[in-house]
């Protein structure tokens, strides 16, 4: 049971349900939402991430709530190699594109706000706006 103030329906929508319909027709569908580069054919660098895990400052707990500073450092390097001035100190990392546009939302719309979105959409706009 979901809180009372979620609105929204699990009810399947048409572009699922035509996503159903054809995949069980048999149809090969190329599926823009999975993010997962396993399971897309992108190579993977097994190697470099097991030496990574393999630091044992990884274990070490070391919050930070914008992001590890120096992954922030990086950010702004790579945009002052593409010709565009970012500090550091304006750079905030997120753990994905959803709590990004969560976290906009909630900083730049008011309640009973409009938000106009492209169509087709990023599949949680509705949800997250």
């Amino acid at each position: 049971m979901f809180s009372r103030r979620l609105t929204w329906t699990t009810a399947e929508n048409p572009l699922a349900a035509l996503e159903r319909e054809r995949r069980s027709a048999g149809a090969r569908l190329l599926d823009l939402t999975i993010t997962n580069p396993t399971q897309v054919g992108l190579p993977y660098p097994d190697e470099a991430l097991a030496a990574a895990l393999a630091d044992p400052a990884i274990g070490r707990y070391d919050p930070a709530p914008l992001g590890p500073w120096s992954a922030r450092v990086a950010v702004a390097a790579e945009h002052a190699r593409l010709g565009a001035q970012v500090s550091p100190e304006t750079v905030a990392l997120t753990a994905s594109s959803s709590e990004s546009y969560a976290l906009l939302f909630k900083l730049l719309c008011d309640p009973g706000d409009v938000v106009l979105v492209p169509q087709p959409s990023y599949p949680l706009f509705d949800y997250l706006a």
